[in-house]
């Protein structure tokens, strides 16, 4: 199995041995080693200057960066791996090169020799006091760079969703079916990977009627228990997690650019009666944060919804 993460820290800390005034000469010899790499960034981004970074600093981002792999080293790779049919890794058309550039950004993508190259900046993640969380910021580029995106920084799951719980505490509940769309409207402006966001609830025909949602419409409008993802998370009481639709039989197709769908039911008094939706245009951007998260705010709209809502 080929490494699909290339650490190539080591290599390029080598220029903390030369006086500062020599690390551009370091850095043009990177270049050298790791053509066409560099070159291409430099293109995208501009040519590379370290005259603005601290020795003191970029020392402590490379003491800080093993010891965090001593603990990680396995579990970089791992995620991604287990998705390894989502993401058709075995088309070894990408690989993810950990370094680090005086670049104000996380990651982007460039052509190497043979293979798009995902130019890890693990630099740039240490600035932002998030090199803990490599292993899900490296994820995090692979499934933006499966959904056609060249750069772009790390987000904190937690403290995002962390911040938009506080927003949704903060919204006014006075009538339930304002509050859900203020929900639909903050978690598709604010979450990158939410594209369509909507609540279904069961009607007086014991459907499951689209009640409020923010994306594009929909066709299905009342889905019966049991039929499509989310008629089965209804019948099952249960959170579904679709990674990737195209493997799911039972999927009811919204739209070609809907890559992968998480249903939550809400429950009032032990009975299922309703579910929030959301698409995503990605693959396999979903886990349990994600359930956490929406779990909460079902329960949020559980405590206002009323029976008597479902008439009409």
């Amino acid at each position: 199995m080929r490494n699909l993460v290339e650490n190539h820290i080591e290599e390029f800390s080598e220029i903390l041995k030369y006086d500062k005034s020599e690390w551009d000469k370091i850095w043009k010899r990177l270049k050298k080693r790791f053509s066409p790499i560099l070159d291409r960034i430099e293109e995208k981004l501009g040519r590379v200057s370290f005259e603005k970074i601290e020795r003191r600093a970029l020392d402590s981002f490379v003491q800080e960066f093993g010891n965090v792999m001593k603990a990680k080293k396995e579990k970089v790779a791992e995620k991604i791996r287990k998705n390894s049919d989502k993401f058709k890794l075995s088309a070894e058309d990408f690989v993810i090169f950990v370094a680090f550039a005086p670049f104000n950004i996380d990651w982007i993508v460039v052509k190497g020799k043979k293979e798009n190259v995902i130019f890890f900046n693990a630099f740039s993640l240490w600035n932002k006091n998030e090199l803990k969380n490599i292993d899900d910021a490296v994820y995090q580029a692979v499934v933006h760079f499966r959904h056609g995106d060249s750069e772009g920084n790390y987000y904190n799951k937690e403290k995002l969703f962390d911040g938009l719980t506080i927003q949704i505490k903060n919204l006014n509940n006075n009538d339930v079916r304002v509050f859900m769309k203020d929900i639909c409207k903050l978690l598709f402006e604010k979450v990158p990977y939410y594209d369509w966001v909507g609540f279904y609830m069961l009607n007086n025909e014991n459907l499951l009627e689209l009640t409020e949602f923010v994306g594009e419409p929909t066709e299905h409008v009342k889905i019966p228990i049991g039929k499509g993802i989310c008629g089965q998370a209804a019948e099952r009481k249960i959170t579904f997690v679709v990674q990737d639709v195209t493997r799911e039989t039972n999927y009811l197709s919204c739209s070609p650019k809907v890559k992968s769908e998480i249903v939550v039911p809400m429950f009032k008094n032990g009975e299922v009666i309703g579910e929030i939706d959301i698409d995503s245009h990605y693959i396999a951007p979903f886990d349990e944060r994600d359930t956490k998260f929406l779990e909460f705010i079902g329960n949020e709209v559980s405590k206002i919804w009323s029976v008597n809502l479902k008439e009409g």
